[in-house]
């Protein structure tokens, strides 16, 4: 399969940066929803980092399987707009 120049620049732009900021944006919320769970603080931080590595994994590895680029990007402001709202409603 041949992909053009400038699709795989967009393919690598996403996975990067989307990819971090989705990761980003779900284990805050994540990790706040934990915390008022009454997990310990220490706790909350290392199953977020832990998880925060194979979920970036995961979504990069997307960005580059997927065959429509504009599925993913749609699917991630989807999740970013959702997780926003909920962080809007936490009140954090």
């Amino acid at each position: 399969m041949r992909r053009s120049r400038s699709g795989v620049f967009a393919r690598v732009i996403l996975a990067t940066g989307g990819a971090y900021f989705v990761t980003s944006s779900t284990l805050s919320v994540f990790c706040i929803i934990l915390f008022a769970s009454g997990m310990p603080r220490v706790d909350v931080v290392a199953l977020g980092m832990m998880l925060g590595f194979i979920l970036y994994l995961c979504l990069a590895l997307w960005v580059f399987s997927s065959r429509r680029l504009w599925q993913v990007l749609t699917m991630f402001v989807l999740v970013l707009t959702a997780e926003n709202c909920i962080f809007f409603v936490i009140g954090h």
